[in-house]
């Protein structure tokens, strides 16, 4: 009679979950800026390098938790391909089966969609590393078992440190894998216990063709993808949020001292997040037109752009940036919407505003 797989025990907090991955892998190999991280991820392996910590660096557009999923994947076959340039999961063997169906023992996550709203809040807690560490010392299924963290560096001081004492002494057979879209907020003690892939970003052409090739989609659509840099621009989805009106709102906010109210009423509908991260790559394009340089925008937005641009000065952008990069670093703390908008609304208007009432 066959030996039964070892029992997993529950986690006790359900921000760390074995939740599937209902997906399909995407082709790395065909995905031309996937491919050199990949490649070095399978030259560790093939090597018997691969360390016990792995960090994948690059915006969260681009697919960096699409890696991650691939190489828990190969890792974890019974029975991977192993073809050069067709490396990947069999996905038909009993440890795939597992996978797929989000029931692998050895797989242990913590990803933003399965944080509760204090983490959101906050970040990672130390509570929910030390969840991870507690169901990643069980028994193992299988030879190896894989602890992942998506945007690692949402971990607070105290969780980093938990997290360090087990990378400074990992069980045998596990990986720690982490992605991270801001590497230099992780703590250079984590840093310097992993290795990193690093996922760069492609030219505006090289992306344009494959968004237009692989996702069949339309050019234009495609332009303003590369233009967003989205969580979803891999998929070749739009934003389902209004980012016309939420530019057009900025247009009017800067043109009209009196539209404070209509702008934070517009905004109220959009993840703070989100709105930062638009305001911020809006903010440059109008800086590479005081710059003297062509904008990047698509044709939908450049109008709008200009407008932003020709109404104020460089001098003047050039001190938004501060209150962008406030309004950013604490975009996912528990503030009350609405006067968290109408701050940055006069602070855009006036960023000179806060300093005098200080």
């Amino acid at each position: 009679m066959a030996k039964a797989a070892p029992k997993k025990k529950q986690p006790a907090d359900p921000s760390v979950t074995d939740a599937a991955w209902p997906e399909e892998l995407i082709p790395v190999q065909e995905t031309p800026w996937l491919r050199a991280p990949w490649q070095r991820f399978l030259a560790m392996q093939q090597q018997g390098r691969l360390p016990h910590g792995l960090l994948i660096t690059g915006a969260r557009g681009l697919g960096t938790l699409g890696l991650a999923r691939n190489i828990m994947a190969y890792l974890l076959c019974n029975d991977p391909i192993a073809t050069p340039g067709k490396e990947s999961a069999c996905g038909v063997c009993s440890t795939c089966r597992l996978r797929l169906a989000g029931t692998h023992p050895d797989i242990h996550l913590l990803t933003r969609t399965g944080v509760s709203q204090a983490a959101s809040a906050h970040g990672v807690s130390v509570d929910e590393i030390r969840t991870l560490i507690e169901t990643f010392s069980f028994t193992r299924y299988g030879p190896l078992r894989i602890a992942f963290v998506e945007q690692a560096e949402r971990m607070n001081r105290n969780a980093a440190n938990s997290l360090l004492k087990l990378l400074e002494e990992p069980p045998s057979g596990s990986l720690f894998l982490m992605t991270a879209e801001r590497a230099d907020l992780l703590p250079s003690t984590i840093r310097s216990r992993v290795q990193r892939l690093s996922v760069t970003m492609p030219s505006r052409s090289a992306l344009l063709g494959w968004l237009c090739d692989t996702q069949s989609v339309a050019k234009t659509d495609a332009e303003l993808l590369w233009f967003m840099n989205d969580e979803q621009l891999m998929k070749g989805q739009l934003p389902t949020w209004d980012w016309q009106a939420a530019t057009a709102a900025l247009v009017e906010l800067m043109t009209d001292d009196g539209a404070v109210l209509t702008t934070v009423h517009c905004w109220q509908g959009i993840e703070r997040d989100t709105l930062a991260r638009w305001l911020l790559r809006l903010w440059v394009d109008v800086m590479r037109l005081h710059s003297g340089l062509q904008s990047e925008a698509p044709v939908t937005l450049a109008p709008l752009i200009r407008r932003l641009a020709q109404h104020d000065s460089g001098e003047h952008w050039l001190k938004l940036h501060r209150v962008l990069l406030e309004f950013l670093q604490t975009a996912t703390h528990p503030l009350n919407d609405e006067l968290a908008l109408a701050r940055l609304a006069l602070d855009l208007i006036d960023p000179t505003l806060p300093h005098r009432l200080a």
